[in-house]
């Protein structure tokens, strides 16, 4: 509920304020963007169809950058409409429409920044979390330029929100903090950065300092006369006090909350507030009162099609059904939690690669300024050297001069001489000791950044492993639970047995990976040299990949265009090289597509090629998924999960064989994988031989 507080300030505080042409006399376009605005939040429908009037209007404008601007600004609200009604594409192809419009003339305008704000919100609903951080980013520079810091604020609230979906809570408590101290002018934004470092700190298992800001939200409520707001807070409250074991204020404020709400409940809050009474009977031990509580919560909802906000709902409803006896229910339950549960953790996933992608231009940034800070010390030192070399000339001639002048002229002139010379020797050693530190700093500095560059390494792949085992562990843990209960059809005993061998399958398969990966660093992987094919290694790792995960009627094909050529190599470690590359194109193929797997003699050695019709990577992407722990950053990448260690391993594998492994792709175009083997691996058959010497 602390989202939905922020997002509904951020889309009111953008359309609350008013645009460049408020201060001109009322027009029809005027008044058109002005009901736009009015209609935004309660009627997005009305508020679409008004912004369409005003583009008609700025349409028959003459060509001018007024006209630019109107039209842009009719895009714009025209973007806000469709994303409220959830016609993500519609809106992206309005806001991207109305940004050109706007960057014609080069200007930075409060319509600039109030784009990038729609921009940001818009990539998030569609979870590009990386260009929703970006456009946030903007935003925020743009209103920084500008001096107003009502949407200074605006723009750090949704910083701050990308931190939290990364569960980088510290990082976001800190942009929630300064957006309220850069703007502290109306009670919505105080209660907001409150409610959502209440938030962010119960999250963090803090509930005590989520209490004092909880209280404090609620104080702000309620000078703002809102029982929607009081009762959102008071639900968080209640959901504090009761995971900090107190439990009667966990009662009192619940139902507090409940009052506010009222028997209709037209705000949709009170499931929210009876799934908390209903943990807090439960950690009570009033298991009776948290099943009928957990009822009223879930009653009328379809949990087949809950969003993200249940999932927490979910998992206590298990907890409560299991320990009732309800197995059914707390089946159904532990499903809805786990299919929530997955789609948080590809955001979250999704999120900290972004803020790492960010961090990492950041870093590039800081290093290009210094490196250019040192260039203009080096072109400084150049500059006096030059100088110093004119000097030498003018004195110079100043000496040929004095030889016509009088003895003591001359004397003196050798005098200065010998004190230039000095002081001349004096500069060259400091140009030295100059050019010695900026090697060293720039030393450091590249240090400092490789030093950085690891840290955010590790730190995204504890984030990611933690929610790449959180999963599958889920998964055993409930359905075998389940399981020992001996309740359950025999159907659904195949079916859930079968969900806790993939589980485990798949952690088996993170697991051996990981091993891999620091084999191959510390060098203790040792290659056997066995006689194989690469026919017979591909036949073997398509049937291990057919066993593991459906292939969902796409075609995969073997063909040997070497003529069945022997090497010798690592079975093993071939059979793993061929079996990642399979099954990444599998992953990424869409249903009814093909995959071929070609052998080919290139006349230097063999080559193992991979070739799909899939979504493809971006260029950009490619350095980064032969990295280990990269991770290309798609929704359909991260709906797969995954640690990001399969291609790094077949890249190190490959060149233990003494080859090389090279990647192609492109958007949309499939991606290419090509292993290749040289040729002192091949071994040559006795017609071979004999043909090569006669």
């Amino acid at each position: 509920m602390s989202k939905a507080v922020l997002f509904a300030l951020a889309c009111a505080a953008v359309l609350a304020g008013a645009d460049a042409r408020a201060a001109a006399p009322a027009s029809a376009f005027d008044t058109s963007i002005a009901d736009a605005k009015k209609a935004m939040n309660a009627d997005p429908n009305a508020a679409l169809e008004k912004a369409r009037q005003a583009d008609t209007l700025a349409q028959a404008m003459k060509a001018s950058a007024e006209k630019n601007e109107a039209l842009a600004t009719s895009l714009w609200l025209e973007g806000e409409s469709l994303t409220r009604l959830n016609k993500l594409d519609e809106a992206h192809r309005a806001i991207e429409k109305a940004v050109q419009l706007a960057d014609v003339d080069g200007k930075t305008t409060a319509l600039t920044g109030n784009l990038s704000l729609s921009r940001a919100r818009l990539a998030d609903a569609s979870g590009d979390i990386g260009q929703a951080l970006k456009s946030y980013q903007r935003a925020y520079d743009v209103f920084l330029r500008l001096n107003v810091p009502r949407y200074q604020s605006i723009a750090l609230m949704g910083l701050g929100s990308i931190y939290q979906k990364a569960h980088d809570f510290d990082r976001a408590i800190e942009y929630y903090k300064r957006a309220s101290k850069v703007y502290s002018d109306e009670p919505m934004f105080q209660l907001s950065a409150a409610n959502n470092i209440g938030f962010a700190l119960q999250e963090q298992g803090r509930y005590k300092e989520a209490i004092e800001d909880f209280t404090e939200a609620l104080k702000i409520a309620r000078t703002m006369k809102s029982p929607y707001l009081e009762a959102n807070i008071l639900s968080n409250l209640a959901a504090a006090y009761a995971r900090s074991h107190r439990f009667a204020e966990a009662e009192t404020t619940a139902n507090r909350a409940l009052t506010l709400l009222g028997p209709k409940d037209e705000s949709g809050g009170a499931p929210f507030v009876w799934s908390v009474k209903g943990e807090t009977d439960f950690l009570r031990g009033h298991l009776n009162a948290a099943v009928a509580d957990i009822d009223r919560a879930f009653k009328g909802i379809d949990l087949k099609t809950t969003v993200s906000a249940f999932r927490d709902m979910h998992e206590i409803a298990y907890r409560i059904y299991k320990a009732a006896g309800n197995y059914p229910l707390a089946l159904a339950h532990l499903e809805a939690f786990k299919r929530l549960d997955d789609q948080g953790r590809s955001l979250t996933a999704s999120a900290n690669l972004a803020l790492m992608n960010a961090h990492f231009e950041f870093a590039n940034q800081k290093f290009e300024i210094e490196h250019l800070k040192s260039e203009q010390l080096k072109r400084d030192i150049s500059l006096r050297e030059s100088r110093a070399a004119m000097q030498r000339t003018v004195f110079a001639a100043a000496l040929l001069a004095g030889l016509l002048l009088l003895l003591w002229i001359s004397w003196r002139h050798m005098t200065l001489r010998r004190h230039r010379n000095e002081l001349r020797g004096t500069l060259n050693e400091r140009d030295i000791e100059i050019a010695r530190r900026i090697e060293v700093e720039a030393e450091l500095r590249v240090a400092k950044l490789t030093a950085e560059k690891a840290n955010l390494a590790k730190s995204h792949f504890l984030a990611n492993m933690s929610h790449e085992l959180r999963t599958p562990l889920n998964a055993i843990i409930g359905f075998s639970s389940l399981l020992t209960t001996g309740k359950l059809r025999p159907e659904k005993t195949q079916e859930y047995a079968t969900d806790i061998n993939q589980g485990g399958r798949k952690l088996l398969v993170i697991l051996n990976d990981i091993l891999d990966m620091a084999n191959i660093d510390s060098g203790g992987v040792r290659l056997s040299e066995d006689e194989v094919t690469l026919a017979g290694i591909a036949d073997a790792a398509r049937h291990d990949v057919e066993t593991d995960m459906p292939l969902q009627q796409k075609t995969v094909r073997v063909e040997d265009r070497s003529g069945g050529a022997r090497l010798r190599g690592d079975e093993g470690r071939l059979r793993q090289v061929t079996t990642h590359l399979l099954s990444n194109a599998v992953k990424f193929t869409a249903p009814d597509g093909r995959i071929d797997i070609v052998i080919e003699d290139t006349g230097d050695g063999i080559d193992l090629v991979v070739r799909d019709d899939g979504t493809g990577i971006s260029p950009q992407m490619l350095s980064l998924v032969l990295e280990p722990f990269g991770q290309a950053e798609s929704a359909y990448a991260r709906s797969h999960g995954g640690i990001g260690l399969g291609l790094p391993i077949v890249k190190s594998l490959v060149e233990l064989h003494g080859g090389t492994f090279t990647l192609f792709s492109e958007i949309g175009g499939g991606t290419t994988a090509r292993v290749h083997l040289p040729a002192d691996r091949v071994i040559a058959d006795a017609q071979t031989v004999t043909a090569k010497a006669s």
